[in-house]
């Protein structure tokens, strides 16, 4: 047994080697360890449930779940023809005639409009006349009539000679029935001469088989339009070795016509589901097709049978496929299934496909999309700014893992994420440039309300002190030509003037302060130690971006998109000393530090040239390069920068259009 554990070990860290596989079920059935069959069987089935041939090898091993294992097999393979034939042999052999005719039926409605279905009709047929229920055969025919079989010829031939001993009443409807016997009665052959009942049944047969003519010449018309496509099939069975590519054409064909015959109302939708499940068979390990068949669903706002293909093709057949999960998470996001979609983006960064570029940029984008603004609009954005940047330096920090072994290819997939995490930190540093653009223009806006406030105000104690006096010299004037009165009579007077006053005043005090706290909650976010955090807020993430290409660079400074994307990000930043940015970067790139190719170096020098007439007033400096240009043969042979350059160039342009003003 320390065998059998040596290949579970193996097979557990590589589960899709099937000829591993091959070789310790062949082992375990040999032993005829009943645990291990059950153990080592279950496992490789989930994997590849289209090997019909295990599937029965593995019910006969365990006998006692035969009917156990071929429900298991049907539930993950239905489409496989081989499958319910060995479930019906099974069947036929120990359960009732119930059981048997329920089989058939429930394999019939699965497969039974299947162009290959032929041995599934007969075996039906025979079962049907070895129990005498002749009318049962009789109404397996009926349907075969309708039914774009590949032996539709032999079938309608064995139903002319069957009818001949059967009930007419059994060969057609009644309404249809009726109708053809109201045909009859007004035949004058009928009316005149009183005929035999035998030559009434004749002639009703006949009628009845003009009709069936009829539909089975259509049916056959529907077969020979397929034959074409079903004899370029090759592999009608599952297999780990690709399809070459005229195989997997003929079935994107042949789905491209049962589509455009479900459109034009020619078949039923059962009929795309057939030739969509026979194509899984063979291209099962194709996530396109698996691809296809959803969009055919959801096309046809048939949601919950494109989530099954889903489900069915991320859990069985392309459950590597990162793309098919990625696929699958939009698909839940279209239909505003939103945790689901976080669900499978998650699942594929944390556990089935970590460090892929794809889903880490397409999970970064999906949570921008979700995100919901909760407190306020900026304390909301830095949540988003937050989350979004988490991603992406887990991103950074997986690939940082694998660079000291990785090759070529996953170094520059590792520069080109660096290139996607510095794009969403500068345009996080836009958005808090703005923010803070905002808070300074509020703040200007402020200061002129204020300014006029302060006037008002002025104006209105002008006016109050005015009043005052006015009302002093009144006061003044009437004392002296008042008669003399009463002392406490006076003194009363006085206290309450002066009371008067008093309140005068503490109201004024009052109106005051008022203002004075309004113009404070206008001015209390507006300060200069805000101001200045704000810069510095937005300054890091500029700092951030830089340091993460700088990042990149240390690590392939050979791959030119690298240095283009650098160059095409100091433009973008601008500013009064662009030129010496950008001047210090083609320095680097071209010089004897950098490891780009001569050819590569050759067409940095020259683009260099082209941005220093823009941006540079050093002649000296330009008629140099230009002649070390010159003097190296000009041997180009990375033409697929062209379009790079093209696009630097027009916004090299543009800048130096637009370099006065600025």
């Amino acid at each position: 047994m320390e065998k059998f554990k040596q290949f579970y070990e193996f097979l557990e860290a590589n589960p899709l080697d099937f000829t591993t596989w091959s070789q310790f079920l062949g082992l375990v059935e040999s032993s005829n360890d009943l645990y291990h069959i059950r153990k080592a069987f279950g496992i490789f089935l989930n994997h590849f449930p289209l090997t019909f041939g295990y599937w029965k090898k593995y019910a006969d091993l365990d006998s006692e779940n035969r009917e156990d294992i071929y429900e298991k097999a049907i539930e993950m393979a239905g489409n496989c023809l081989e499958i319910w034939q060995y479930y019906l042999d099974f069947a036929m052999e120990i359960k009732s005639s119930k059981f048997v005719r329920s089989l058939f039926r429930r394999a019939i409605r699965r497969l039974g409009v299947s162009y290959l279905s032929g041995d599934l009709w007969k075996k039906w047929i025979k079962w049907e006349e070895s129990r005498d229920r002749m009318d049962n055969v009789t109404k397996i025919y009926l349907t075969l009539l309708s039914t774009p079989v590949r032996e539709i010829d032999e079938f309608w031939d064995h139903f002319k000679k069957h009818v001949q001993n059967r009930d007419t009443k059994e060969l057609i409807s009644p309404k249809q029935l009726y109708e053809i016997d109201e045909e009859i009665r007004s035949d004058p052959r009928f009316s005149e001469v009183k005929r035999g009942m035998s030559e009434i049944d004749m002639f009703r047969l006949k009628k009845i088989m003009e009709r069936h003519d009829k539909l089975y010449k259509s049916t056959s018309t529907r077969v020979n339009r397929v034959s074409f496509y079903e004899s370029e099939i090759k592999r009608t069975f599952f297999h780990i070795k690709p399809l070459n590519y005229h195989q997997l054409n003929n079935w994107n064909q042949y789905i491209n016509f049962a589509e455009d015959q479900y459109e034009n109302g020619s078949e039923k939708i059962e009929y795309v589901k057939m030739v969509y499940e026979r194509a899984l068979i063979p291209c099962a390990l194709y996530v396109e097709i698996w691809k296809r068949y959803t969009i055919f669903f959801e096309s046809h706002n048939m949601i919950d049978e494109a989530r099954e293909v889903y489900e069915k093709a991320t859990k069985i057949f392309v459950k590597n496929r990162p793309e098919m999960f990625i696929s699958y998470a939009e698909f839940e996001e279209r239909n505003k299934k939103y945790s689901k979609a976080r669900e499978l983006y998650q699942y594929l960064i944390n556990k089935m496909a970590i460090g892929h570029i794809e889903t880490i940029i397409k999970y970064a984008n999906f949570e921008k999309r979700m995100f919901k603004i909760s407190q306020s609009r900026i304390e909301g954005k830095k949540n988003q700014d937050e989350q979004i940047i988490k991603i992406y330096k887990n991103g950074m920090d997986i690939f940082e893992k694998k660079l000291p072994d990785s090759k070529i290819k996953d170094k520059r997939q590792y520069a080109y994420f660096s290139m996607e995490y510095c794009k969403v930190l500068y345009q996080i540093y836009q958005k808090r440039q703005r923010i803070l653009k905002n808070y300074l223009n509020n703040y200007d806006s402020n200061n002129d309300n204020n300014d006029n406030l302060k006037v008002k105000n002025e104006n209105k104690m002008n006016i109050e002190n005015e009043n005052e006096k006015e009302k002093d010299k009144e006061r003044e004037d009437g004392e002296d030509n008042e008669k003399k009165g009463d002392i406490i009579e006076k003194k009363n007077e006085n206290e309450i003037e002066i009371e008067i006053e008093k309140e005068t005043e503490k109201k004024k005090d009052n109106s005051e302060e008022e203002k004075g706290k309004i113009f404070s909650i206008e001015n209390q976010d507006y300060n200069k130690e805000e101001e200045e955090k704000l810069k510095s807020d937005a300054q890091k993430y500029l700092i951030l971006s830089r340091q993460v290409i700088e990042k990149a660079l240390e690590t392939i400074n050979n791959y030119k998109p690298l240095w283009l994307f650098l160059i095409d990000y100091e433009m973008k930043i601008g500013g009064k000393d662009i030129y010496p940015r950008i001047k210090k970067v083609f320095e680097r790139c071209i010089g004897d530090g950098s490891t780009l190719s001569k050819d590569e170096k050759i067409s940095m020098l020259s683009l260099f040239i082209k941005i220093s007439k823009f941006y540079s007033d050093e002649i000296i400096l330009i008629r140099k390069a230009e002649e070390k240009l010159l003097k190296i043969p000009t041997v180009y042979s990375n033409h697929k920068d062209l379009e790079n350059k093209k696009r630097l160039i027009e916004q090299i342009i543009d800048l130096g259009n637009r370099k006065q003003v600025n």
